[in-house]
C-alpha cells in the first residue's frame, strides 16, 4: 500500500537525516582538508536497482548523476545475489565513476531478512592518487595516478589487504588516503544501521518509498518542462585549452514534457590538456543545471532525471574515451550549465542567469617538509555568480559545484605558505540592471626552503563570463608569480622561499541594460566595495 504524502514526507526526511548525519561523522573523522574543509564528497542512499533516493545535503552536484551509474556498473560485475553484509566494493575508474581518478567511489549493500533492499554509496576526493599529481597537462590517464577497476574492498566486513597494499605503495599521502577510505566505509555502516532500524521499527518498504519519490519528482519536472515552448535552442561556448580554443556546442530539444541536451558539434577530445569529460560527468552537470532552472524546489534523485536525456558525440571533450587525460575535467564540465542557460535564454529569459565566474581557479600545492613528510593542499578561488532578472549575482560562489574554500588558518597550518591578502575584487562583476557577482584576489607567499610544486588550473583568461540582455561581462581570471603575469593557467610552477603568487578569480556576467540600474543600488555597490564608481 502506498504511503500518503504526509507519511512519505516523514520517511523521506528520516532518510535524508541518515545520510546527513553520516556526512557529518565522515567530515569530523576525515584525514584530509579537501574532505574536512572542502566538502568534496557525497553520501547517497540508493534502491536495490542502483537508483538514487537521497544524498547528503552538502554534496558535490556532479556526484548526483555519477553514483547511480557507478552502482549499476558494480551490479553488472557483482550480481545482487553475490552481495553479503559487510561487503564494500570500490572503483575510481573515471568512466565508471565521477570523472577523474581523484574521486574514489564505494558502495555497500543494505540487507534485511537476507534480501538486498538498497545500497549506500560514498564518493570522496582523495588527497593524492599517485602519478604526476593534480596537474593539468597530462597526455593520458596513465600519467594521472592509480586506476582501480571495480574491486571488493571489504568482503563480509574483512579488509582486502591486497588492495590496501597497492594503494599504500602508489600514493604519496597513504595515511591520509587510507584513513579517508576507512571513514567512507564507516559512513556506509552508519547509514545501513539507521535504515535497517527504520525498516524494523516502522515497517518501511524501501522499494515502495523510492518508487513513490521517483514518481512524484518525475511528474514535477515533466510539468515544469511542459510549460516551456517546444523547439530547439542552441548555444556555443569557447573553452580555453592553453593557447588554443575548444568549443562546446549545445542544442536543447524541448518536446512536450521531455528535454534532451545534445552536444553534437563539440570539439574532439584532446591530449594537450587534461580537461576531457567522461559522459557520466557531462550528464550530471547537464541534468543538475536543468533541474536547478526548471524545478529548484523538488528533491534530486533518479526520478528527477527521467525526463532528461543527454547525448554527446563519442571521442569529444564531453564524451571522451580511455585513455584520455581527465584530471581537470571540471575546466570543461563547469561550463555546461552556462551553455544550457545561454541556450534557454531565448525560451525563458526571466528564469536564467548570466554566465558565472566558473570554472573557478584552483591552486594545487604539494611538496614535502624538512622532516620528509609530504603535504598536499588545494585552494578553490570561487568566482562571481551571474546576475538574473531577479537579483544581483552573489560574490565568490562555487556554482555549479558545491565545494567550500578551506580557511586560511588551515592552509597555513598544513602547507608552508603565508596568505598575505584575500579580498573581493572591486569592479569585477559585470555591469547591468543587475550586477554580476564579484570575484576575489588571493596573494600567497612561500615559506618553504624546499621548492613547492604549484599547479594553477583555471579558465576565462580570454573568454570572460558573458552578460545577458545587455548586461556586461565580468572580469577575466589572472595570475602572477613575483609580479610577472602568467599567460597560461595550465602549468606547474616551482615556488621558492619568498616567491609570491597572486591569483584573481573571474567576475560574473551582468543582466540587463546598466542604464536601468537603480541609483540606490549603485550607491550601495560603492559603499560595499563591489564597485568604484569610476
Amino acid at each position: 500500500m502506498a504511503l500518503d504524502l504526509l507519511d512519505l514526507e516523514i520517511v523521506w526526511g528520516r532518510l535524508q537525516s541518515f545520510v546527513d548525519e553520516a556526512a557529518l561523522r565522515m567530515v569530523k573523522s576525515s584525514f584530509s582538508s579537501i574532505i574536512r574543509e572542502g566538502k568534496d564528497y557525497c553520501i547517497m542512499l540508493l534502491n536495490r536497482n542502483g537508483d538514487s533516493i537521497v544524498q547528503s545535503s552538502g554534496s558535490i552536484p556532479a556526484f548526483f548523476g555519477t553514483m547511480p551509474r557507478t552502482v549499476k556498473a558494480m551490479l553488472a560485475k557483482y550480481p545482487i545475489e553475490a552481495w553479503s553484509p559487510g561487503d564494500v566494493v570500490c572503483t575510481n575508474d573515471p568512466w565508471l565513476g565521477a570523472g577523474h581518478l581523484q574521486d574514489v567511489n564505494i558502495a555497500a549493500p543494505v540487507i534485511a531478512a537476507g534480501r538486498v533492499i538498497g545500497f549506500v554509496g560514498v564518493i570522496a576526493h582523495m588527497a593524492d592518487i599517485g602519478g604526476r599529481g593534480f596537474v593539468p597537462d597530462s597526455k593520458e590517464i596513465y600519467e594521472e595516478g592509480l586506476r582501480l577497476p571495480i574491486l571488493r574492498l571489504r568482503r563480509g566486513g574483512q579488509r582486502n589487504t591486497d588492495i590496501e597494499d597497492i594503494i599504500r605503495e602508489n600514493v604519496r599521502l597513504s595515511t591520509l588516503v587510507l584513513g579517508d577510505i576507512d571513514g567512507m566505509v564507516a559512513a556506509t555502516g552508519y547509514v545501513t544501521r539507521r535504515v535497517l532500524g527504520l525498516v524494523a521499527s516502522a515497517g518501511v518498504d524501501l522499494d515502495l518509498v523510492s518508487s513513490q519519490i521517483h514518481g512524484l519528482c518525475e511528474t514535477a519536472l515533466r510539468s515544469a518542462i511542459r510549460k516551456l515552448p517546444d523547439g530547439v535552442y542552441r548555444n556555443q561556448i569557447q573553452v580555453e585549452a592553453g593557447e588554443e580554443d575548444l568549443t562546446i556546442c549545445i542544442a536543447c530539444h524541448i518536446d512536450g514534457d521531455a528535454l534532451r541536451v545534445d552536444y553534437a558539434g563539440s570539439s574532439p577530445q584532446t591530449t594537450t590538456r587534461a580537461i576531457n569529460c567522461a559522459l557520466g560527468y557531462t550528464f550530471s552537470y547537464s541534468a543538475y543545471a536543468a533541474k536547478c532552472l526548471l524545478a529548484p524546489e523538488i528533491p534530486i534523485n533518479d526520478g528527477t532525471f527521467r525526463p532528461l536525456a543527454v547525448t554527446a558525440p563519442e571521442r569529444s571533450i564531453v564524451n571522451c574515451a580511455a585513455p584520455m587525460p581527465v584530471t581537470a575535467r571540471n575546466l570543461v564540465g563547469h561550463y555546461l550549465p552556462a551553455a544550457i542557460y545561454g541556450a534557454l535564454a531565448r525560451a525563458i529569459p526571466e528564469r536564467v542567469v548570466a554566465e558565472c565566474g566558473s570554472p573557478r581557479p584552483m591552486i594545487s600545492l604539494n611538496g614535502h617538509h624538512p622532516d620528509g613528510s609530504r603535504y598536499s593542499s588545494t585552494l578553490f578561488l570561487h568566482g562571481g555568480m551571474g546576475a538574473s532578472a531577479a537579483m544581483d549575482g552573489p560574490p565568490c560562489i562555487a556554482f555549479p559545484t558545491n565545494s567550500a574554500a578551506a580557511p586560511t588558518e588551515i592552509l597555513e597550518l598544513t602547507t608552508p605558505i603565508l596568505v598575505e591578502e584575500k579580498e573581493l575584487l572591486t569592479d569585477s562583476g559585470g555591469a547591468g540592471r543587475h550586477r554580476g557577482g564579484s570575484g576575489q584576489r588571493i596573494v600567497i607567499r612561500s615559506r618553504s626552503d624546499i621548492p613547492i610544486n604549484a599547479s594553477i588550473l583555471g579558465q576565462r583568461l580570454r573568454h570572460r563570463a558573458a552578460g545577458l540582455l545587455g548586461g556586461q561581462s565580468g572580469t577575466a581570471t589572472s595570475a602572477r608569480l613575483n609580479g610577472k603575469i602568467e599567460p597560461r593557467l595550465f602549468v606547474q610552477l616551482k615556488m621558492q622561499r619568498g616567491d609570491v603568487m597572486e591569483v584573481c578569480s573571474p567576475g560574473g556576467g551582468g543582466y540587463g541594460d546598466p542604464a536601468e540600474r537603480d541609483p540606490a543600488a549603485a550607491v550601495q555597490d560603492i559603499a560595499g566595495g563591489y564597485a568604484s564608481g569610476t
